[in-house]
């Protein structure tokens, strides 16, 4: 787009983490862009390109104009160019890009895209990304207090407010020909599983590099990186009377990896890019931290270590995914978000945990217990059969 003289980008997404991950993208490509947000929400290395930091040198208003007519690429959550509407009235955007689409609810982007000023939209194109069987927009509504029942707004498709733009237009075009278009040993079981086969690799020069083979003397953390790229550690739960949100023998095994991670890439380790942690619970991210801490390795400690939830958007070489739960019922919290989809059971968590990983995938879990789901105990098969399959030594 930015190859057209005088068109202008406007690039969105519903969280902050997601808009950072696109900066770092223009960031490594050299494309100049403006941040909107505030300095608390945004990752340190863009804060320089935020809006508040750049009219800090305007001496007058019509130099806060003129820097808004040059930035040919604008970065923003939806919720912080809702909240400065006037943007869109001060430039023209030839086209918005909106990343995490099928987690935006309507009314928090139809006013956006449908913009205009004299008549003339805001926004001339736009394109939507997103994923109706990865993690959907936050509701508090009940099914029953979000139907709609006016005849004209369902005979646009509209059926169910707690439903994204994304979904609506899917729901309309995707048995339309004309407008229906990572690793593939990661991408195999997702692809299988949720998207009848469909996945393909692009593919990307990560996609197609050979694992580099384990040096001799390796431990059988590093060896497990250097054999598969993907793999499951059975950890049956250590006895004791810990809290149910948390799992110590699960915390050391995911430690165990992360250290081993760091010893096979000496020079290159990237906190922000190397390793990422998945826990369901916050309890869990205290003692993963723990267990991490004392390997004694000090870059160990800026690695990001979150939910599903949080990870959205966000990606990594290695995913570490540590499933935690020690109770039966738990499994009713972790498979919260599965819905069937054209015949098949789509559990969206695991959909956007597995997906985070772009060259190597480590899953540690209690099998026995995770077997007790039926999505789980195909994945356990499938690694069994595909991947690479340990029993923890501790």
């Amino acid at each position: 787009e930015l190859l057209s003289p005088g068109a202008a980008v406007l690039l969105m997404a519903y969280t902050n983490r997601a808009v950072d991950e696109m900066c770092s993208k223009l960031a490594e490509s050299g494309i100049g862009f403006l941040r909107l947000g505030s300095r608390l929400a945004c990752a340190e290395p863009f804060r320089e390109s935020l809006l508040e930091e750049k009219v800090a040198s305007c001496a007058r208003v019509d130099d806060v104009r003129r820097l808004i007519a040059d930035s040919r690429v604008v970065c923003a959550t939806t919720s912080a160019l809702n909240s400065n509407p006037a943007l869109l009235g001060l430039k023209r955007f030839s086209l918005a890009i909106v990343d995490e689409a099928s987690q935006i609810l309507e009314p928090h982007i139809v006013g956006l895209l449908g913009a205009a000023v004299g008549g003339v939209e805001s926004i001339g194109r736009f394109v939507l990304i997103g994923d109706h069987k990865q993690l959907p927009a936050v509701v508090q509504q009940t099914a029953d207090e979000s139907r709609v029942s006016d005849p004209q707004l369902q005979a646009i498709g509209l059926a169910d407010c707690r439903d994204s733009l994304f979904e609506r237009l899917l729901r309309a075009h995707r048995v339309d020909p004309s407008v229906v278009y990572m690793h593939a040993d990661i991408a195999a079981f997702p692809s299988l599983a949720f998207y009848s086969g469909r996945l393909r690799p692009v593919p990307l020069a990560h996609q197609e590099r050979p694992l580099a083979a384990p040096k001799p003397g390796a431990d059988a953390a590093e060896r497990l990186l250097g054999s598969c790229r993907v793999a499951f550690i059975d950890v049956p739960p250590a006895p004791g009377n810990a809290p149910d949100k948390v799992n110590t023998a699960e915390a050391r095994a995911i430690a165990a990896v992360v250290s081993a991670a760091y010893r096979l890439s000496p020079g290159s380790f990237d906190p922000a890019r190397t390793v990422g942690v998945i826990v369901p619970y916050r309890n869990q991210i205290a003692a993963v931290r723990e267990a991490i801490a004392r390997s004694g390795i000090a870059a160990l400690a800026q690695i990001t270590i979150d939910t599903v939830e949080r990870y959205q958007g966000s990606q990594r070489d290695l995913i570490v995914y540590g499933f935690t739960v020690r109770r039966r019922y738990q499994l009713n919290f972790l498979a919260a978000n599965t819905i069937e989809d054209c015949g098949e059971l789509v559990d969206r968590k695991l959909n956007v945990a597995m997906t985070r990983a772009r060259e190597h995938l480590v899953m540690v879990g209690n099998a026995r217990l995770l077997r007790q789901n039926e999505v789980f105990a195909r994945l356990i098969d499938y690694v069994k059969d595909c991947g690479e399959y340990f029993e923890n030594e501790e």
